[in-house]
């Protein structure tokens, strides 16, 4: 089979990869005799990738066992109850349920008549610096702010959490803008549209509400070169802030049609059951007319244009799909090769750009020395990126996955054979 080398972004010829335990122990010609007790699985020239990751993800016990399915072994949950969360990782630590590898958010919403149902309130400041303790003390990785959080005490909440050595990442709160909340310090913007709705609503319009989602068919008339746009963008090169666009659930709500299978699913779709095939065939918006329709459309284009402009300009993109991730984070890659990236870049950016933005130096790359976090394609990703799709074998957490054994049981029709494994006697 062949490397996916992240530093080149090239494939290396045929080659052997060689596990014990959790490692990478060797990487030897194709062609070595194996070691008697040695087993070995055939790859059958395909390439093997570094496992991906889901950057906002909201994990449950199914979603978890069907990211591991599809290569995508590590997963930043970016909002669960602590409980849930604490018990969702005992169990997959543990080896009782398949699962990525988690990292943890913690999620902080202010009171409102609109406040979130998950994650922890914060009724005053105190409280919020005090959640923001809590979390620290629990070992989560950074906090996330929502929408109905008092954008007074941001600066002191950030402050707070970069001196406990947690991140800041979030939406951005209600009646303020992106530019307020990178002047408060803020490492990571959540979802494009939490930035560009900042350039078309007026200061009294509230995104508590579902209009954070309505508003966005303004985003069709928004002229990228006007000077709001370029300030924001330019705050975010200078201050060195990444953001989490989730351009697949944008694309899933703003193109899908009733009674039209929606683009996110389309190349998958007929391996899917049909409850799923019919979901996907179900508008997530009610869009009352034809100029409604064009306006969603448009709107989701100027959407792929702002992040082709943040692309250019530097600003570090992360992807994350809001939807369970699996195959979902599958067109969110797609959509990254969209705004200008060349399929080897996505999928750099994908693994190993997310193992390091993460602080995961022993994942990432098929190296020696590395923990064995990879997946199996028949195909070439590197050339067509759609190959990430069909997946034969994942390798994470020290197991061997095959998904045509595991897919069945979630009535999913396989997409490739299993590959040929022969144990090889002393």
């Amino acid at each position: 089979m062949h490397i996916f080398n992240p530093h080149t972004l090239s494939l290396s010829p045929l080659r052997s990869v060689v596990v014990t335990d959790n490692t990478i122990t060797a990487i030897e010609p194709a062609v070595k005799q194996p070691l008697p007790g040695e087993v070995t699985i055939e790859g059958n020239g395909g390439t093997v990738v570094a496992g991906l990751y889901d950057m906002h993800g909201h994990m449950g016990d199914n979603q978890a066992l069907l990211n591991v399915m599809a290569g995508v072994t590590g997963v930043r949950d970016m909002g669960n109850e602590d409980d849930v969360l604490h018990t969702l990782i005992d169990k997959i630590d543990s080896g009782t349920l398949i699962g990525p590898t988690i990292t943890k958010s913690g999620f902080i919403e202010g009171v409102s008549d609109y406040s979130a149902a998950t994650g922890e309130l914060a009724s005053t400041k105190d409280d919020a610096l005090a959640l923001i303790r809590e979390y620290a003390d629990k070992g989560y990785w950074q906090i996330k702010i929502y929408n109905s959080m008092n954008g007074e005490w941001v600066p002191d909440m950030v402050k707070e959490a970069h001196d406990l050595g947690l991140r800041v990442a979030g939406h951005v709160p209600a009646f303020y803008r992106a530019d307020q909340m990178i002047e408060a310090g803020y490492d990571e913007l959540t979802h494009i549209n939490q930035i560009m709705l900042g350039w078309v609503l007026s200061p009294e319009e509230d995104t508590r509400t579902l209009f954070r989602i309505t508003g966005m068919k303004r985003f069709a008339d928004l002229d990228l070169n006007s000077e709001k746009v370029r300030h924001t963008l330019s705050l975010m090169v200078e201050n060195n802030i990444a953001h989490d666009p989730t351009a697949v659930i944008h694309e899933y709500a703003m193109t899908g049609r009733n009674g039209v299978t929606n683009n996110a699913v389309i190349d998958y779709i007929e391996h899917m059951p049909i409850s799923v095939q019919r979901q996907a065939k179900s508008a997530m918006l009610n869009v009352a007319d034809e100029a409604e329709d064009e306006a969603y459309r448009a709107a989701f284009d100027k959407i792929l244009a702002t992040l082709r402009l943040m692309h250019e300009k530097g600003i570090f993109l992360v992807p994350g799909t809001d939807m369970g991730g699996a195959f979902y984070l599958h067109r969110e890659l797609e959509l990254f090769e969209q705004i200008g990236m060349s399929p080897a870049e996505v999928l750099k950016r994908g693994s190993f750009d997310m193992a390091q933005y993460l602080g995961h130096q022993d994942r990432g790359a098929i190296e020696v020395g590395k923990t064995a976090d990879f997946f199996l394609t028949p195909g070439d990703p590197t050339q067509e990126l759609k190959a990430i799709k069909t997946i034969a074998m994942v390798v994470t957490q020290g197991k061997f996955f095959y998904p045509t054994e595991v897919y069945p049981e979630f009535g999913i029709l396989p997409f490739t054979e299993i590959p040929n494994i022969t144990e090889h006697n002393q």
